[in-house]
């Protein structure tokens, strides 16, 4: 069939044309003016982008993101019992992981026998097996779950924030490799990606907030190595605070009167070396901007958690409020709310959440919100827990962070709620998103970031044209004038070569990076030695006296086992480098690859096909070459 001159000419042309109709977007996109763009309908708008070839981070600028998954966090979770024989294990694992560079699964494991833990009393639900190895390699099976959850999830936050053809993809056993080409908010892409959206409606028990601050004041009190405080700065130019300790457990609202809360005693903080931190604000108890460090760190000592009761918890604000003193001075502070433990609805009992604007005639008029639906399941747990709990407070807290703690006022049928408490549309929108894409199964962290700009982005594209057009004319006046009119058939075949290859690039949405352009470049040197080898073999078979038409066909047919072994060696390096590799690297390799298989098919089938034409008709007595 392909010894046939018109189909091998048909099924040129109509490569020619699929490459065209490919490589059409991406020239319309990049030559397109910033005017019409903006003039361009979203929805087509979008279309196009995701037709063209995508600019990588080292082209465009953007944001790489190493993420790791919080393994500990999530084999603590899954826990159906949490004694603390069995929380100070994962806590030990955790840091001997982090201090020697060791797997977590290896030292929980070993601390776990030395400590003669049977890990399958606390995880019955993971394995039938009752050896501490049954239960490890079911924990790895639900870090690998949580993992691949969490790459999802990610991907569908990033698709709502709309970044154009992000690379999202997993690295290693709980890492994930984010890279956000062209985006301009690098701080809202971060805290987007990090979130949790671990959403809870709790009770807040201020009937319990007093005797959890006695039992506090009495542990730091008794604690050899806590230091009382003897001397806290005054803010200049206000008097101290006079106001008894007790003043705290009055009920505050947000008419609180905040002209004399200006700094902390050194004498009620001997006396009262935790709660004398908090005293009424709007809104409710909370702790000075200067002090919030402070307060924060006895919260987190170990013998501080240990005194408050297992059913509850210390949450913070989700941010710092103001206060004025008077007409030309405020106060920053965030509150603290002392919640219960278990939720009475989680983030899997709602739906729907929007971002809007609240309408007129609520208390949070013209502010955004995020409305939210309830699951039949969650509408019922809301409508018995309002109705029990009316004139109490409930927390709605968002990744360990309370956005808001309205007082109940009646039982709420219907399963519909709102969240305000937000600073700007934009977290408003986000929080949005990330809720409607899940919560992420463990806590993910950045440990690795790096931002390019737009400028080096700009640089690096020009250097990588310039080399890349500087390269390809140099290859073609070579190859014209070392094998004359068969070198020019041979330029023309590496032109069709490199505009195959851009539309593959094009036709699977990939990102071109630097390394690609390197790619690209090799490939052009590629596609010219496959036609060296074949115009070599020519002329050694022209030089034992074979006709033109023969030498061609020998040349031919000697030639392409050759390439074809040098082109697989190639090409299997490659699809290795793309499996492993991530980034620049993958990028590298799947240029290099869709070069190596376009060279095979315009240095061998479109020249040969040439020659072809050039014989066809009447015998040639001599073959420029």
């Amino acid at each position: 069939m392909f010894r046939d001159l018109k189909v091998r000419g048909f099924l040129i042309f109509l490569v020619v044309l699929a490459a065209a109709y490919k490589i059409y977007p991406t020239y319309q996109y990049y030559t397109m003016s910033d005017e019409s763009k903006a003039q361009m309908a979203h929805g087509d708008m979008k279309q196009l982008r995701s037709d063209s070839i995508n600019l990588g981070l080292d082209l465009q600028g953007g944001m790489y993101v190493l993420l790791e998954a919080e393994i500990p966090t999530l084999v603590r979770k899954l826990a159906s019992k949490k004694p603390d024989d069995l929380m100070k294990t994962i806590t030990d694992a955790e840091q001997r992981s982090t201090n020697l560079q060791t797997d977590f699964f290896d030292e929980f494991e070993t601390l776990a026998n030395n400590r003669e833990l049977r890990l399958i009393r606390y995880y019955t639900n993971l394995s039938t097996s009752r050896d501490n190895g049954s239960v490890i390699n079911a924990l790895k099976l639900q870090r690998d779950d949580a993992v691949s959850s969490a790459l999802e999830i990610i991907r569908n936050r990033v698709d709502e924030f709309g970044v154009a053809e992000p690379n999202i993809q997993k690295y290693g056993k709980n890492r994930i490799i984010v890279e956000l080409a062209g985006i301009d908010d690098a701080d809202r892409a971060r805290k987007l990606i990090q979130r949790t959206a671990s959403l809870e409606f709790t009770l807040v028990m201020n009937d319990k907030l007093q005797s959890t601050l006695e039992k506090i004041d009495a542990t730091l009190l008794a604690a050899d190595d806590f230091e009382t405080p003897v001397e806290v700065d005054d803010v200049e130019g206000k008097d101290e605070l006079t106001d008894a300790v007790d003043d705290i457990f009055s009920e505050v609202d947000n008419s609180t009167d905040v002209s004399d809360v200006i700094s902390t005693p050194a004498d009620i903080l001997k006396e009262s070396p935790f709660s004398g931190y908090l005293r009424g604000l709007p809104g409710g108890v909370g702790v000075l901007s200067g002090e919030y460090n402070k307060v924060k760190s006895l919260l987190e000592r170990e013998d501080v958690q240990s005194v408050i009761p297992r059913d509850g918890r210390f949450l913070w604000a989700s941010r710092f409020e103001k206060a004025p003193i008077d007409e030309s001075n405020f106060i920053e502070y965030r509150l603290l709310y002392f919640v219960r433990n278990n939720p009475e609805i989680s983030g899997g009992m709602v739906k729907n959440p929007q971002a809007t604007i609240a309408s007129a005639g609520t208390d949070v008029s013209g502010q955004w919100v995020v409305n939210l639906e309830m699951t039949p399941e969650g509408a019922r747990k809301w409508s018995r827990f309002t109705g029990a709990n009316i004139d109490k407070q409930v927390a709605i807290v968002l990744d360990e962070k309370i956005f808001m703690a309205p007082f109940i006022r009646g039982k709420i049928p219907g399963g519909r709620t709102q969240i305000s408490g937000f600073a700007d549309a934009n977290e408003a929108k986000d929080i949005s998103n990330v809720l409607r894409a899940g919560e992420l199964p463990a806590p993910v962290y950045i440990i690795e970031e790096r931002t390019v700009g737009p400028s080096l982005g700009s640089d690096s594209i020009t250097s990588g044209r310039e080399a890349m057009l500087v390269g390809f004319i140099i290859v073609l006046i070579f190859m014209v004038l070392y094998y004359q009119g068969s070198g020019l058939i041979a330029n023309i075949a590496l032109i069709l070569n490199l505009v195959i290859v851009i539309a593959i690039l094009a036709g699977m949405n990939a990102t071109l990076t630097l390394p690609g352009i390197a790619g690209l470049i090799l490939t052009i040197g590629m596609a010219v030695d496959a036609n060296v080898i074949v115009f070599e073999r020519i002329r050694e078979e022209l030089d034992v006296g074979k006709t033109v038409k023969a030498a061609i066909d020998a040349g031919y047919q000697r030639a392409f086992i050759t390439i074809l072994d040098a082109n697989i060696t190639t090409l299997i390096a490659a699809f290795v480098l793309a499996w492993i590799g991530s980034g620049p690297i993958k990028g590298f390799a799947i240029t290099l690859s869709a070069g190596i298989i376009c060279s095979m098919f315009t240095a061998v089938f479109v020249t040969r096909t040439v020659f072809m034409m050039m014989t066809a008709n009447k015998p040639l007595e001599k073959l420029s070459i």
